[in-house]
């Protein structure tokens, strides 16, 4: 009589550097994780000739399906969603064989080098295309600001009020000649007074 001893325990196994094209014709390196375990036994070893082999030879053909039925967009959207695809279409062809698969998770998906260097120049024309809507959104809202000070004096002069004391909360005494019309009207310039502890405020 041949006794064999087989481990009911939770297991672990990889799927590792599988190159897989997706749906839109773009090639990826990747890496699965599965946890499992025997809990028959008896169909584990009578059924199939070699368990594990069987295991990995669906865990791999279920990796492949996810992979090649979506574009690379969708598979880096979301990675969650194809972990939950490839332990359906794996797990109940597995518990064929006696085993019940606890999980799988896609570990790594690798880009080829000149993929990666294309997707990077995308990211960095997106970013100066936000970056100069986000300037253009800036300019009018000035423009804006500007028309509606033109149209009201009162306006006008709240501003510049504001920009006054926004200057004189950094300093701790402010000189000025030609009164506060000649303040707002003329360019200025703040020299730090070190020696008497003050700023000091002079036209051009």
């Amino acid at each position: 009589m041949q006794i064999d001893v087989i481990d009911t325990r939770a297991q672990a196994s990889e799927v590792s550097g599988q190159e897989i094209l997706t749906r839109d014709k773009l090639s990826l390196r990747v890496n699965l994780s599965a946890s499992w375990k025997v809990v028959d036994a008896r169909v584990a070893k009578a059924d199939v000739v070699d368990f594990k082999e069987a295991l990995y030879r669906e865990l791999q053909f279920a990796l492949r399906m996810a992979i090649g039925t979506r574009t690379l967009d969708e598979l880096l959207a979301n990675k969650q969603q194809l972990d939950g695809v490839i332990f359906e279409q794996a797990a109940g062809r597995i518990a064929a064989f006696g085993i019940s698969l606890i999980s799988v998770g896609v570990k790594d998906l690798i880009l080829p080098g000149e993929m990666k260097e294309l997707l990077n120049q995308v990211v960095h024309a997106e970013k100066a295309v936000i970056k100069r809507r986000e300037e253009t959104a800036a300019t009018r809202s000035l423009l804006n600001a500007a028309k509606l000070m033109e149209e009201s004096p009162i306006l006008l002069r709240l501003k510049e009020l504001e920009a006054l004391e926004k200057v004189s909360e950094k300093i701790v005494s402010l000189t000025v000649f030609g009164g506060i019309d000649g303040l707002m009207k003329q360019l200025i310039s703040l020299r730090a007074a070190r020696r008497f502890g003050c700023l000091a405020m002079h036209w051009l």
